[in-house]
C-alpha cells in the first residue's frame, strides 16, 4: 500500500497501471483456459449417443433395450452415418436414417411409417401410428 501510495504522488499512479495490465493478462488466460474446457466438455457431451452408452472405435454404440411383453430391441446407433440398426424380438433387423426430433432421437424410414424414438436410457417403435414396442429401458 505504501509503494502504491509513493508511485501516486510521484508517478501519478504508474504503479497502479502497471498491476491492472498484469491482472488483465491473468484474466485473459483464465478466460481462455475455461473456454478450453468447456469446448472440451460440449464435445465429450455431444459425441455421446442419446441412450447414454460411450461411442466404440467404429463410431458405433449397441444398446439393447427390454420391453414390455418380453419384447427386446437391440440398436447400433451408427452416428458418423446418422442411422440406427434395429434388431428386433421378432425376427426382424433394419436400418433406419435419423430425422428431426425437437427432443431425444428420432429414426424414421421415408413414409414415417416405421419410427424409433430413444431418449436417454428409454425407447419405443410406432408402426403405422401405433406403438409396437413400449415401455423399453436399457441398463447400457
Amino acid at each position: 500500500m505504501g509503494r502504491w501510495l509513493a508511485a501516486q504522488g510521484k508517478a501519478g499512479g504508474m504503479l497502479f497501471d502497471m498491476d491492472i495490465k498484469k491482472d488483465w493478462k491473468g484474466i485473459a488466460a483464465t478466460v481462455v483456459v475455461v473456454a478450453g474446457i468447456l469446448i472440451a466438455a460440449w464435445y465429450a457431451i455431444t459425441s455421446r449417443s442419446d441412450s447414454g452408452t460411450a461411442l466404440s472405435e467404429s463410431g458405433k454404440i449397441t444398446a439393447v433395450f427390454v420391453c414390455e411383453s418380453s419384447r427386446s430391441i437391440e440398436a447400433t446407433f451408427d452416428n458418423d452415418e446418422q442411422t440406427v440398426r434395429l434388431a428386433l424380438s421378432d425376427g426382424r433387423e433394419l436400418t433406419v436414417p435419423r430425422a428431426i426430433s425437437a427432443d431425444g432421437a428420432r429414426y424414421a424410414n421415408s413414409d414415417e411409417s416405421f419410427v424409433f424414438w430413444n431418449k436417454g436410457n428409454t425407447a419405443f417403435i410406432q408402426e403405422l401410428g401405433a406403438t409396437t414396442y413400449s415401455g423399453c429401458v436399457t441398463n447400457s
